[in-house]
C-alpha cells in the first residue's frame, strides 16, 4: 500500500504553498510579490510551481545556426525514428494490455512481469532514490524540450519562451512556441518539430548505455576493478556491521570458497550458497579431541541439533561429523573460529592431501568434515575481507545480500568516495529507463502528448491528395488520437490497478 505519512506531507506542503501564496496576493505585499514573480517568471498554483523565461532564446537561435546542414540531416533523422517508434509503442501497448488482462485471471504465481509499470515513490521506488528520478526527469525533459526549440527556430517558428515545472514530485519542461508561425509551416517542416522531442530522448537513451557499458575504461585513472567487491555500504545493528564484521571500505575476496572479484561474484555467492547444502571445514582428529567440550546431545524446539552449553560459551558451536559414510553422526563442541579456518569440504575425501590414500575404514587419527549443526536457512560463512582475521558469519546468508551493499569499483586514491561510480551508473540507469519511458510513450497518438501533433502532421502529409477537405483529415486524426488515448489510458488504469490492490 502507498505509504500514507508520505502522501499526507505532500498534501500538507503543496496546501501551505498555495495558502501562502493565495495569503500573500490578498495581503499588502501583493504588489511587490507580483513584481518578483513577474521578475523571475516563477508562478504558483495548486500542487505546482513553474518557472518561465524567455531569456534563453537566443542561445536556442546560436545553436540552431550551428553546423546548419549536419542539422537538418538529424531531424529528419528524427522523423524516421518517430515512424518506427509510434508503430512500436502501439504493438507494445497493445500487448502490455493483452497480458495484463490475462494476469487478471490467473494465480498470482501464474502471473507473467508486467512491462509497463508506474513509478510511484514510497511503492516501487525506494525515496532515496528520489534524487535520481528526478534528475533524470528533469534532465530528459530539458533535451525534450531542446530539440523541439532548435528545430522550431530551424524551420522559421518562433520561441517565446522556455519553462521548467515541478508537479507534485514529478519535474518537468515545456517549451513556448508561436501558434501562428507553427500553422504557417508545411507538414514536413511541423514533422521534424514535433519529432525532435523523442529524438532526443532517445538519443539521451543511447549516450546513457555507452556511458554505463564504457563506466570501466572511463574511471580507471580513479577505480580500479576486477580485484574485489568494495563495501560502500553497510546497515547498522545488524549481524553484518560492526567490530567483528564488515567495514566500509573493506575489500571481500572470497566467501568460503567461491572467489569474489567484483559486485556480481558476490551475488552469486551469496545465491550459489542459499542454493546448496551446507558446506563443513576440515578438522584433524586430534583437534576434535583437544577442542571439544560436547555436553549431552538434544535437540532444540526448532529441531536444530545442539550439543554446547550456550550459558558458559558464545564462541562455541555444534558441529556433525562422520567417520566413514556407513558411521553414525558424531558431534563435538569446537570454537567456531579456530574450526571455520580449516579447509572448505562436503565429504572427508575432500580433507586428504594429495599424498594420502582414500580410507573405507573409519580414521582414528585422520581429517574430518565437520558440518555446523544448523538449522537450513542459517550459514556459518568465513568471509575474507582483507582484514585479519577474518569475518565469521552466522546467520542467513540473505543479510549479507540486503544489510551489505557493495561495489565493482576500488578507489585508487583514499580521498576518493566510495559510492561515486555506483551513483555515476545508477544514473545512467535511470536516464536509460525513464528516458526510454518517455520517448516510447510520447510517440504515441494519445491527446495531449507529442503523438497526437506527429500524427496529425503525417496525416497532412500522407493523406493530402487523397482527402483533400481539412476537416476530414482532422477527422481521420482525432479519431485515431481518441483511440490512441483510450489504449494507452486502459494500460495505465490496468498497471495502477496491478500496483497498489494486488
Amino acid at each position: 500500500m502507498i505509504q500514507l505519512s508520505a502522501v499526507a506531507l505532500l498534501f500538507l506542503f503543496w496546501g501551505a504553498v498555495y495558502a501562502a501564496d493565495i495569503l500573500i496576493l490578498s495581503s499588502s505585499y501583493s504588489r511587490r510579490y507580483e513584481r518578483f514573480l513577474h521578475h523571475t517568471g516563477l508562478s504558483v498554483s495548486l500542487g505546482q510551481v513553474r518557472w518561465y523565461t524567455a531569456g534563453l532564446n537566443r542561445t536556442f537561435v546560436r545553436l540552431a545556426s550551428w553546423q546548419s546542414p549536419w542539422q537538418r540531416a538529424w531531424f529528419s533523422a528524427g522523423v524516421w525514428f518517430a515512424y518506427v517508434a509510434m508503430v512500436g509503442s502501439i504493438v507494445l501497448l497493445v500487448g502490455t494490455l493483452v497480458q495484463g488482462v490475462r494476469n487478471l485471471t490467473r494465480a498470482p504465481e501464474e502471473r507473467t512481469q508486467q512491462i509497463l509499470v508506474p513509478v510511484m515513490p514510497g511503492v516501487n521506488l525506494p525515496w532515496n532514490h528520489m534524487v535520481y528520478f528526478a534528475a533524470t526527469l528533469l534532465l530528459a525533459g530539458v533535451l525534450h524540450e531542446l530539440g523541439h526549440a532548435i528545430a522550431a527556430i530551424r524551420e522559421q517558428v518562433r520561441v517565446n519562451g522556455f519553462g521548467i515545472f515541478c508537479f507534485v514530485i514529478y519535474p518537468g519542461a515545456f517549451v513556448d512556441l508561436s501558434t501562428e508561425h507553427l500553422d504557417s509551416v508545411s507538414a514536413k517542416q511541423k514533422l521534424r518539430i514535433f519529432c525532435a522531442g523523442v529524438w532526443h530522448n532517445f538519443v539521451l537513451v543511447l549516450l546513457a548505455l555507452v556511458l554505463l557499458m564504457c563506466m570501466p575504461f572511463l574511471l580507471l585513472p580513479l577505480y580500479s576493478t576486477g580485484q574485489a567487491a568494495v563495501v560502500t555500504g553497510l546497515v547498522e545493528g545488524t549481524a553484518v556491521s560492526g567490530p567483528r564484521g564488515l567495514l566500509l571500505g573493506d575489500h571481500v575476496t572470497r566467501m568460503d570458497d567461491c572467489p569474489i572479484r567484483s559486485k556480481e561474484d558476490w551475488e552469486q555467492c551469496i545465491l550459489g550458497i542459499l542454493h546448496t547444502p551446507h558446506r563443513g571445514f576440515c578438522q584433524s582428529a586430534d583437534q576434535i579431541e583437544h577442542f571439544n567440550t560436547a555436553v549431552k546431545v538434544h535437540k532444540t524446539a526448532h529441531g536444530v541439533v545442539e550439543c554446547c552449553n550456550t550459558n558458559t560459551s558464545l564462541s562455541e558451536l555444534c558441529f556433525s561429523y562422520r567417520h566413514s559414510n556407513l558411521s553414525s553422526q558424531n558431534h563435538a563442541c569446537l570454537p567456531a573460529r579456530r574450526t571455520a579456518s580449516g579447509a572448505v569440504c562436503r565429504t572427508n575425501s575432500d580433507c586428504l592431501t594429495p599424498g594420502h590414500h582414500k580410507l573405507s575404514q573409519p580414521w582414528p587419527h585422520g581429517v574430518y568434515c565437520l558440518f555446523p549443526a544448523l538449522d537450513n536457512n542459517t550459514r556459518l560463512l568465513r568471509v575474507s575481507q582483507g582484514r585479519d582475521p577474518p569475518m565469521l558469519f552466522l546467520g542467513n546468508p540473505w543479510e549479507l545480500y540486503y544489510h551489505a551493499k557493495v561495489s565493482s569499483y576500488m578507489p585508487r586514491f583514499n580521498f576518493l568516495p566510495l559510492e561515486l561510480p555506483e551513483v555515476l551508473e545508477t544514473f545512467c540507469k535511470y536516464l536509460i529507463s525513464l528516458s526510454g519511458a518517455l520517448a516510447v510513450l510520447n510517440v504515441v497518438p494519445c491527446h495531449a502528448l507529442d503523438g497526437q501533433w506527429i500524427l496529425s502532421a503525417l496525416v497532412d502529409l500522407q493523406l493530402g491528395k487523397l482527402l483533400p477537405n481539412r476537416r476530414d483529415r482532422d477527422a481521420v486524426a482525432a479519431l485515431v488520437s481518441l483511440l490512441g488515448t483510450v489504449l494507452l489510458g486502459a494500460n495505465i488504469a490496468l498497471a495502477l490497478w496491478s500496483l497498489i490492490f494486488r
